[in-house]
């Protein structure tokens, strides 16, 4: 009898879970929430090496910042010692295969022929250099310095291409240098090469770089003097990266080129008046040398907005 009464309790249970299984959900009942759209992912900048000129630094490696958002990377200059600084950060030369230049100084583009020659050893596929004229026969001198070494590793380890075939080179000017579908980076001509008009360098040109992705803008100044067209260029950024050349900067060059670091470089008050009529949210320095409270207390004078004071291996989010 009990052994009956349990069968038919078991069998009244699974009926009911049945039915309520078959039965449509009542209009009242809380359904699971309907999946939100992902927010933008956040992007991310490190400061791999932020000294300014060809000045060794026993603090400041040569200049180069990597941007990353949307899962990519983009190295914007290519300073001496890169490789090392990106192994700091646990990365390869092999991860990178975008490299822009805002332009053609040596400090800029130094570490290049190392990143580039390690990187096709470890047998990237391509990496891509965009930059201003003059920037194919970079990527052709660069191919230069890595053919004796290709032409061994080719035979003790079959390296499956040439460095010309992996080096690709792509000159811009005031237009959109790059549109992937995850960044469109676009070009600005400044003010920081004032070459005679009767040279042949008159057509060598500085840039400074605007990335705008996923509703966010970062702007990188470049190396530049005072423009009014740059603080329309960087308007509204999240993040304005900006050169500059310090009191104790100027004061330890050779007077000849101190008319240089007046007129092609930006000063600690040029740098805040231009962040402050941006009014750009984050001004990161970088491309710098000795920068004191004094310099800074002189950009937070005219820019209420949060000021970094760059180092080595900082990295930011945005």
């Amino acid at each position: 009898m009990r052994l009956a009464k349990c069968l038919l309790a078991i069998a009244s249970a699974t009926v009911a879970a049945c039915t309520s299984a078959a039965t449509p959900a009542s209009p009242n009942v809380s359904q699971p929430p309907v999946a939100q759209k992902p927010a933008a992912e956040q992007g991310s900048i490190i400061l791999l090496g932020t000294a300014g000129g060809p000045i060794a630094r026993a603090d400041r490696a040569g200049i180069a910042t990597l941007l990353m958002i949307g899962g990519r990377k983009y190295l914007i200059d290519a300073g001496e010692g890169v490789v090392h600084q990106l192994g700091k950060v646990g990365l390869q030369a092999s991860d990178i295969s975008t490299v822009l230049l805002t332009h053609l100084h040596d400090d800029h583009y130094a570490g290049l022929p190392g990143l580039a020659s390690f990187a096709y050893t470890l047998r990237s596929p391509k990496m891509t250099v965009i930059g201003p004229q003059g920037t194919t026969a970079l990527g052709e001198g660069v191919n230069a310095v890595m053919m004796p070494s290709a032409r061994i590793r080719t035979i003790e380890q079959r390296l499956p291409r040439t460095p010309a075939e992996f080096l690709a080179t792509q000159e811009f000017s005031d237009t959109v240098v790059l549109d992937d579908g995850v960044v469109r980076v676009t070009a600005l001509p400044n003010t920081h090469f004032n070459l005679p008009p009767s040279t042949e360098s008159n057509r060598d040109q500085s840039f400074s770089l605007k990335f705008e992705s996923q509703g966010r803008t970062v702007v990188f100044t470049g190396d530049t003097g005072p423009t009014t067209e740059l603080s329309a260029f960087a308007k509204g950024a999240d993040v304005l990266v900006s050169e500059m050349t310090s009191l104790a900067d100027r004061a330890s060059v050779p007077p000849v080129v101190r008319s240089h670091m007046d007129v092609e470089h930006l000063s600690p008050l040029e740098v805040g008046k231009l962040a402050a009529s941006a009014n750009v949210k984050m001004l990161v320095l970088s491309h710098i040398g000795v920068v004191s409270e004094a310099d800074l207390a002189v950009i937070r004078s005219v820019y209420s907005g949060k000021v970094v004071l760059g180092s080595d291996l900082a990295r930011l989010s945005f």
